[in-house]
């Protein structure tokens, strides 16, 4: 005599794959800690550009591309601007530098700079290096809309927004390592606007609808704050992306998942992301 028990194999089924997305994830997990573990055995020498590109979106009918060398000959480059006309190169390379090396260390790497270049080839152990190839900034203005609907009238506003735009390649190189490879170009970009608080109201007695706004503009402390964000940031990519690459190296295809590991060295936690990366550029 037989038995059907029609919801066994489906249930079966789903405990296997449940099991083996587990286990996958349990030996990248495992790749991932150790890469943590073993990181401050790691050198990486990083390189920064003189020159950071500049584009004025604000200039006119066509946006203009200006070197910041070329601005303070001719003035007209950063027309209508609120922070390129401040800037200079040193202003936004310096505290994305400072903070995009001691983020790194915060990791446990060691890093070298430049003038360590002698230092840094005597290394025999894994060592790589990070070259912030080309980094571009944009000013513009964007637009947000807000609404509301009251009974069967929808109310909208249009808020115009200062923005600035941080671009950066990365070329990634690894020495001593069997795999002559070419450079990896790792890509980057965020964005600052206004910070802004508005709402809509009814007057009482009339019924007319008004919309309040308070708009805190983009200044230069908060763009070096910015600054200085980007490159703990992006030295925080770094080291996620070196950690990605080691789990791939360690691990067949079918052990591994669709998981990108991100690591947080201050609470010493593992989490998952889909976007918060650097995107790697053929």
């Amino acid at each position: 005599m037989t038995f059907n028990i029609p919801t066994l194999k489906p249930f079966l089924l789903i405990s296997i794959a449940i099991l083996l997305v587990f286990s996958s994830c349990t030996v990248e997990r495992k790749m991932a800690n150790h890469f943590v573990k073993h990181s401050d055995k790691l050198a990486i020498m990083v390189l920064f550009p003189k020159e950071v590109l500049a584009v004025n979106e604000k200039a006119g009918e066509k946006p203009v591309t200006f070197f910041f060398e070329e601005a303070k000959r001719d003035t007209s480059l950063v027309r209508n601007t609120i922070i390129l006309k401040d800037l200079d190169d040193e202003k936004i390379i310096t505290p994305f530098r400072q903070a995009f090396i001691a983020e790194l260390k915060n990791y446990g790497l060691k890093v070298f700079e430049e003038e360590m270049m002698d230092e840094f080839l005597l290394i025999d152990t894994d060592a790589f290096m990070m070259n912030l190839a080309q980094m571009e900034i944009q000013e513009y203005v964007t637009v947000n809309q807000d609404a509301v609907a009251v009974g069967e009238q929808t109310y909208t506003q249009d808020i115009w927004l200062n923005g600035i735009n941080v671009a950066a390649w990365f070329e990634l190189n690894q020495f001593n390592s069997n795999l002559q490879e070419r450079p990896k170009v790792l890509f980057a970009s965020h964005d600052q606007l206004d910070n802004y608080v508005g709402y809509f109201i009814q007057k009482f007695f009339t019924g007319e609808i008004e919309y309040r706004l308070t708009v805190d503009t983009i200044s230069m402390n908060s763009f070096t704050s910015f600054s200085n964000y980007l490159g703990r940031l992006y030295a925080a990519y770094t080291f996620d992306y070196l950690m990605n690459n080691y789990i791939k190296s360690k691990t067949t295809e079918d052990q591994r998942t669709k998981r990108y590991f991100r690591f947080d060295p201050y609470r010493r936690m593992f989490f998952f992301t889909e976007d918060d990366k650097f995107v790697e550029l053929e």
